[in-house]
């Protein structure tokens, strides 16, 4: 006999700007300014779209724009 699992909610895959800034606190230590970010994405640097006129972000453009441009100046 098929046994069905049951549904499961899909895990978060966008970020809002709050929800950026307390995610990088929480899981990286690191307190980003929203202005730090309005910056990255007006130099493309970080990858956003907009959705009824709020930015969002993918959590792994998150990451990998956090862990490039944070690791360049730990190690600069």
């Amino acid at each position: 006999m098929n046994t069905i699992e049951p549904l499961q909610k899909p895990k978060r895959q966008f970020l809002n700007l709050d929800s950026l800034v307390e995610f990088a606190e929480q899981v990286y230590d690191l307190p980003i300014s929203k202005i730090s970010i309005y910056r990255a994405v007006k130099s493309k640097s970080l990858p956003s779209v907009k959705a009824n006129g709020r930015l969002l972000f993918r959590i792994t453009d998150v990451e990998r724009w956090i862990e490039g441009t944070f690791e360049k100046k730990v190690g600069a």
